[in-house]
């Protein structure tokens, strides 16, 4: 994936809270690029000036938003960018309300809609640089199922399908991890938190929360080398 010079990798953090788990999952998915010799980005999406799109379609000719406010620099960031992880917790089997409007805002200017007579549908072109981008989606979730996360990826997939151009898009569900950044928790921090909730036989359950979480973190920064070496 090497283009001669240091691959950039771009993380989105959908969550409200810096040092939570979607936080620092992603912070394990970049040192695992960076360590591969990536120069790595990492922006709170809470922390940009954007509205809500207004539906006005100016942008649809070419691509523009009339809206002066920082998605044009996140369209140009996506752009240089060779990987791009986006994340959110989990709100009501949806990713949280600042990522989708980001998402609303960005459909436009990232994506082109056509439709295909041949295919009898709409498809959507990227109106970015045609480069192999490698793309990772973390969902993570208090929820124990998986499929909490599938409207979710739905919009994410149409979002970041057509600009990938033949990279990797590879998606990840963090379920039952709740408490404020217990995915990097100690197994006796994580003893504290189960007595305090009341979960029967919290050393056992720390224990295997444990493992469970230290299995995320591995697996996403083998993830996050691999955007930057596949």
């Amino acid at each position: 994936m090497s283009n001669g010079s240091r691959l950039k990798v771009l993380a989105l953090v959908g969550s409200y809270r810096k040092g939570g788990n979607t936080d620092l999952i992603i912070d394990s998915a970049l040192a695992g690029a960076k360590s591969a010799g990536a120069e790595v980005e990492k922006i709170y999406v809470d922390d940009l000036n954007f509205s809500s799109c207004q539906g006005c379609y100016e942008c649809k000719p070419a691509g523009v938003c009339k809206l002066p406010d920082d998605v044009l620099m996140i369209r140009n960031k996506i752009e240089e960018a060779d990987g791009v992880i986006v994340g959110s917790p989990v709100y009501g089997n949806y990713m949280t309300g600042q990522l989708k409007t980001l998402l609303d805002r960005l459909m436009g200017v990232i994506n082109e809609r056509k439709f295909v007579p041949g295919e009898k549908k709409f498809i959507s072109y990227t109106r970015l640089e045609k480069k192999i981008r490698n793309v990772f989606l973390v969902l993570v979730a208090g929820a124990p199922n998986e499929d909490c996360g599938d409207d979710s990826f739905k919009l994410l997939r149409r979002m970041t399908g057509s600009f990938a151009n033949g990279g990797f898009v590879e998606e990840m569900v963090a379920t039952s991890i709740t408490a404020y950044g217990a995915v990097a928790m100690s197994e006796e921090e994580l003893t504290q938190t189960a007595k305090r909730a009341g979960v029967p036989n919290a050393e056992e359950a720390a224990q295997r929360a444990k493992e469970r979480n230290q299995g995320i973190l591995e697996k996403v920064y083998e993830i996050g080398i691999k955007m930057v070496t596949k």
